[in-house]
């Protein structure tokens, strides 16, 4: 599962962030997509660090989050979130394979 959190969406709506990563708390792969995201919020980083404490109660896998921003990974090493989350600039995931024509 992918959470893509656009840049310049509105941080005083906690409620509407809560929304967009339910599904997560719940899903076996998570990849979160910071890659337009100049600036996070601490209201982003308290919405990681418990949906990172709820996956870890329930033995889910860490989620992997995707950072373009030289600003926001550093914010991120800043704020030991490099160390719960796996944090990349990019992320390729697999092509599903093709069936072979009879």
């Amino acid at each position: 599962m992918m959470i893509s959190v656009p840049d310049g969406w509105d941080s005083y709506r906690s409620d509407k962030l809560h929304r967009q990563f339910e599904p997560a708390y719940a899903a076996k792969q998570l990849f979160i997509n910071l890659a337009g995201a100049v600036h996070v919020s601490d209201m982003l980083l308290s919405e990681l660090l418990e949906l990172r404490n709820h996956r870890e109660h329930r033995d889910l896998e860490a989620a992997v989050i995707v950072v373009n921003s030289a600003f926001v990974r550093k914010l991120l090493e800043l704020s030991g979130f490099d160390r719960p989350f796996r944090v990349y600039d990019s992320v390729s995931l697999p092509k599903p394979a093709l069936p072979i024509a009879a």
